[in-house]
């Protein structure tokens, strides 16, 4: 698990909407997970390891990414909103050593439209 420092608090998620001019849309099912003991429940109960890779469609600003990335082999983040898409890594970079920030792929795309091979 990522140290509590890693994870995003409330003013931090609201600072990086405000830099990103995010503004929250019901079409897309936007929402923000703001409670970081919520996403240590949640990775705590996905039971996941160091030899699984997690799929998370919807990363938004990334705080379950930030949580997944420190008990998961990798993390597959499909979004569909470009500058969500390319603001992720750098959040991840800023917050979680680089080892383990090569740990995150994103995936710039619908994830309601991917095919499955």
């Amino acid at each position: 698990m990522v140290g509590t420092d890693a994870l995003l608090a409330p003013a931090e998620l609201r600072a990086l909407a405000h830099a990103l001019d995010l503004r929250p849309t019901k079409r897309r099912g936007q929402n923000f997970l703001v409670d970081a003991n919520t996403v240590r429940r949640l990775v705590r109960l996905a039971d996941v390891g160091p030899r699984d890779t997690v799929l998370e469609i919807g990363p938004g600003l990334g705080s379950m990414t930030l949580g997944l990335l420190g008990t998961a082999g990798a993390v597959v983040a499909v979004e569909v909103d470009a500058p969500l898409a390319a603001a992720l890594p750098v959040t991840v970079a800023a917050r979680l050593p680089a080892e383990t920030a090569a740990r995150l792929h994103v995936v710039l795309a619908d994830g309601l439209r991917l095919g499955v091979a």
